[in-house]
């Protein structure tokens, strides 16, 4: 009995030593066993002043952090206006932008030089956002124009640097939002196969690289994967074409936790194409202050992703980590990850003297001092009652806001029942995402909100000023009558919608009565670009024809970390009744923004 459990104890032992050789001298082991980018997209209006020397330092960063790719567009662009160019083009009606320097060859001279593969964008027309994705004869016409520009900017630069010009890139970024349907997957494989074939038969056709995106608020993984499926068998794809969509993550389009799903169901439909790749295209920055993301929010995304594709790219590693367009914190840390697969652990310290001035019921000032030892800090976190409703952030040269990393912020609570307190502190976060401890926290007290418990409104007819938009149609009484739509469900009747247009709702109470206080309840969704207004308020009359202000309906501060759907009951309590009978709400819309409301109150 000894001997056999020796035996076993041999052989497991033996089996353990030869994996630990095989593993540690495998060409896996040996490469990069943890999760890299392989490079990023540039948009030329960056570097629209570089020069080769720029140019050359931007390669040498990604080189030293071992990306090896570039998508590089606006290249071309198409408006009313016409076509703009940034190299000399010879095609009739091209004008060139940004002086006399061609960006596009000092750019393919710099990868030459430093073995750096370029993307090429084709000319893109800004009109595809407005375009249905039905109108298969837009896109022909596009890509027509696309085949003149490819062919001019093959013949002009591929043989001078045959290396670096590696392949084209499809600026037209395709989501499931718009293209939901075989119909429009065919009228996308017919619109690009023009543009294949021509190449093909101008024996310019080289890699082929497109990167669209995907909302889960528009559909499911599966459907979207079907979708792409249909247009593999449709599209003239050959072996060496990338599928590289966008995680959407920094867009909002999908959760961190949807990713392994979506790229999943889309990685299954990509193996149904022999020969193509599949490749993700990470979003570094963050939709809500447009920033760049800290590092550990980076390889976090790469280990999940990496297990679903051939190789991870960036949008944008020059843009948002690059020292030529932003601190080069960012990239320091980032090349510590690079050389030993983990990021730096290290203490931050905390913000001091933190102080919050109150500038209304509901309105305060928050500041702090940045501590003693800062150069490692690139964001500040602000929290309120635990939540996390402020993240001002070191920002970029070239495409940031000045502006948004600073030691201030001004908060406007949403007022609500129960609440007599607001609780404020501040923390420091580096590059890599190391979180300092708390600074010192701050008390305010304020009013609870008192909602008043007769509504007078209820089931009265009102007008609104424009009619809502077609999809959310209203029949003049689903505004008051007390219920509420779902916010698990932006499709629901019970909703108004405006689409960048202010509105007047008014309403008719019957008779004059004594008004107090005024409810609107807001939707807020941003996956679906609904937002809150810009502004608004109410005046008051009892002969329907002369209105008096009565006051403004306070906008609250949108948390930071408030990324799903939510309700924002707005309320106005006024400090002595008025006599009204007609009431009217005005609500000031974001531009190209949705606004929802879904109840309209009237109370004393």
């Amino acid at each position: 009995m000894k001997v056999k459990k020796y035996v076993v104890s041999l052989v497991i032992i033996t089996i353990g030593i030869l994996f630990t050789v095989i593993y540690f001298k495998s060409p896996i082991r040996s490469s990069d066993y943890y999760p890299l980018l392989s490079g990023t997209f540039i948009q030329i209006d960056m570097a629209q002043n570089w020069n080769k020397d720029k140019w050359i330092s931007e390669f040498t960063y990604l080189k030293r952090n071992k990306m090896n790719y570039v998508v590089l567009t606006g290249i071309s662009l198409t408006d009313k206006s016409g076509t703009k160019t940034v190299y000399k083009s010879n095609i009739p009606g091209t004008q060139k932008i940004y002086g006399d320097r061609d960006e596009l060859d000092l750019c393919l001279s710099a990868a030459e030089k430093l073995g750096i593969k370029v993307f090429l964008g084709m000319d893109f027309n800004d009109e595809w956002w407005q375009q249905s994705p039905d109108n298969e004869n837009w896109l022909k016409d596009q890509m027509n124009r696309a085949n003149l520009i490819c062919d001019e900017i093959y013949e002009k630069y591929h043989s001078k640097y045959k290396n670096a010009f590696y392949g084209w890139y499809f600026p037209y970024e395709v989501d499931n939002a718009r293209f939901n349907n075989k119909v429009q997957f065919d009228n996308l494989a017919k619109g690009i196969n023009l543009n294949l074939d021509y190449l093909e038969s101008k024996k310019e056709r080289l890699p082929f690289l497109m990167s669209p995106f995907m909302n889960s608020e528009f559909g499911t993984a599966k459907e979207y994967a079907q979708n792409w499926k249909y247009f593999f068998s449709k599209v003239n794809f050959k072996e060496g074409d990338i599928f590289c969509p966008q995680d959407s993550v920094g867009a909002g389009g999908l959760d961190v936790n949807e990713i392994n799903p979506w790229l999943t169901a889309l990685r299954k439909a990509v193996n149904t194409k022999k020969g193509l790749k599949f490749w993700s295209n990470i979003e570094t920055f963050d939709y809500v202050n447009n920033s760049s993301i800290t590092l550990d929010k980076l390889v976090k995304r790469m280990e999940i992703e990496s297990p679903c594709v051939d190789k991870m790219i960036s949008f944008s590693y020059s843009h948002y980590y690059s020292p030529n367009n932003i601190n080069s914190g960012f990239n320091d840390a980032y090349y510590t990850y690079v050389n030993t697969g983990n990021l730096e652990k290290k203490q931050v310290d905390s913000p001091t003297n933190l102080k919050v001035q109150k500038l209304g019921e509901y309105e305060f000032k928050i500041s702090w001092n940045k501590p003693d030892n800062y150069s490692n800090i690139c964001a500040y976190r602000v929290y309120r009652n635990g939540v996390l409703i402020y993240s001002p952030t070191i920002q970029r040269i070239y495409g940031g806001n000045s502006k948004e990393f600073y030691f201030s912020v001004v908060d406007r609570p949403m007022p609500k029942e129960n609440t007599k307190s607001y609780t404020y502190e501040v923390k420091a976060v580096d590059f890599s995402g190391n979180m300092s401890e708390s600074s010192e926290k701050v008390t305010v007290n304020v009013k609870p909100l008192k909602i008043l418990p007769n509504v007078l409104s209820k089931g009265c007819k009102y007008n609104l000023s424009p009619n809502p938009d077609l999809n959310y149609g209203d029949n003049g009484v689903k505004l008051t009558d007390g219920k509420y739509a779902s916010t698990k469900k932006i499709e629901d009747s019970q909703f108004a919608a405006w689409y960048g247009n202010s509105f007047n709702l008014e309403v008719d109470l019957k008779r004059v009565e004594e008004v107090s206080q005024f409810m609107i309840d807001y939707y807020r969704n941003p996956r679906r670009w609904v937002y809150l207004p810009k502004a608004a308020s109410v005046a008051v009359s009892e002969d329907g024809v002369n209105f008096k202000a009565v006051g403004l309906i306070m906008v609250p501060s949108v948390p930071f970390s408030d990324r799903g759907s939510s309700r924002y009951p707005l309320y106005l309590t006024l400090d002595k009744a008025v006599n009204a009978r007609y009431i009217k709400l005005t609500t000031v819309v974001r531009p190209s923004c949705y606004t929802f409301i879904d109840e309209f109150q009237v109370r004393n």
